[in-house]
């Protein structure tokens, strides 16, 4: 070999080599930008339920002075079993649960002899940091709910009470097309990287997300499972009008289905909430995925991730909802998996969303 064939061959090897770590480097930059885009709609979720959980604290206190719970308290020093009469609130099952939740957050006190007391030196402070993070649309959702809890008073099943989306899909409809929920949805799809050949199973999937990930498919599958017959009929409506194909929409109860598919994807977001058997949502979700296949669960906080918010708070606002049962945890979810014997990798972002995959 002459010496100028060798050192062609070395500018050649040289090249490649360059050209392959030029390329390995978009690759990345690509993902990491990708990631940090993710990553900062992911934070404007988490942003958003800080700053609920600091309106909802002040709320919560505005309205036991309100409602003359707190000033009562502080006047008679009240032992739960004998508390004075409400006369002005029927529904006494109210005024108990409150208490009980005041209690939690450390606003009542009970004493030596278990008679309640307002702790004195319980502050409610707002801090306005981060607050362009906030995703306004979600603050006023929990500002109309908290203000149906005066009905609450009344009664709990009083007619004004509307945020059950069986019966009120037209207005769960105007909700879930605000742009957190928007944000959600692109979350969704862009952590488990959707493509047009996707087997999509949307449990709790609503009036609007059917036709997001409808969109993004061609040859693949979409299923959208929910108990609002409402809101399948409004999805079904709005597909129709679209002439789009591919996918199958059902009233039902995600853990009454047996599905004839397996899935790349499923898909829960807030609606873990309304699961009353966590064990039989899990089981009935892994086994519709196939092996490698990822279940994503969306909600507005895990209590274990992000232990600055009150969950006290959200569980009495949402419990005016019937279907509402609980915040679960991840240490809840991740037990009921090691109990039902499935080999997983179970991956968190940020303080709302938990990432499931199959082995």
């Amino acid at each position: 070999m002459k010496f100028t064939d060798s050192l062609n061959n070395v500018t050649t090897i040289n090249e490649d080599e360059l050209i392959n770590k030029i390329l390995m480097e978009l690759q990345n930059q690509k993902k990491y930008s990708k990631s940090s885009k993710l990553k900062n709609k992911v934070r404007l979720i988490d942003k958003t339920i800080e700053h609920i959980n600091n309106i909802l604290l002040q709320t919560f206190v505005r309205q036991g002075i309100e409602f003359e719970i707190l000033p009562t308290i502080a006047k008679y020093k009240p032992k739960i079993d004998n508390l004075p009469n409400f006369d002005n609130y029927p529904n006494k099952k109210f005024i108990i649960k409150y208490i009980l939740t005041a209690i939690k957050l450390g606003i009542i006190k009970i004493d030596e002899n278990n008679n309640l007391e307002v702790n004195e030196d319980f502050k409610v402070e707002y801090n306005l940091k981060n607050v362009d993070e906030v995703i306004s649309d979600y603050v006023m959702k929990y500002v109309y709910t908290t203000n149906l809890v005066k009905y609450a008073l009344i009664r709990e099943d009083h007619p004004k009470i509307s945020i059950n989306f069986k019966k009120d899909p037209d207005v769960w409809d105007i909700i879930l097309n605000s742009p957190y929920y928007q944000l959600c949805r692109e979350i969704s799809s862009e952590w488990l990287n959707i493509d047009e050949n996707s087997y999509i199973l949307d449990a709790g999937c609503g009036s609007r997300s059917p036709e997001y990930y409808v969109s993004l498919l061609k040859s693949g599958q979409y299923t959208g499972i929910d108990i609002s017959k409402g809101l399948i009929e409004i999805a079904k409506n709005r597909l129709k009008r679209k002439a789009f194909d591919g996918y199958t929409l059902k009233n039902l109860d995600f853990c009454e289905i047996i599905p004839k598919e397996k899935y790349d994807f499923l898909i829960c977001s807030h609606c873990l909430r309304y699961i009353s058997n966590i064990k039989l949502f899990l089981k009935k979700g892994m086994n519709s995925l196939v092996k490698g296949g990822k279940l994503l669960i969306i909600e507005e906080f895990f209590p274990d991730l992000n232990k600055d918010i009150n969950k006290e708070l959200f569980e009495f606002y949402n419990s005016w909802n019937t279907k509402f049962i609980k915040y679960y945890s991840v240490d809840e979810i991740t037990k009921t998996l090691n109990n039902l014997g499935y080999d997983y990798r179970l991956e968190t972002f940020g303080n709302s969303c938990l990432l499931i995959e199959k082995f």
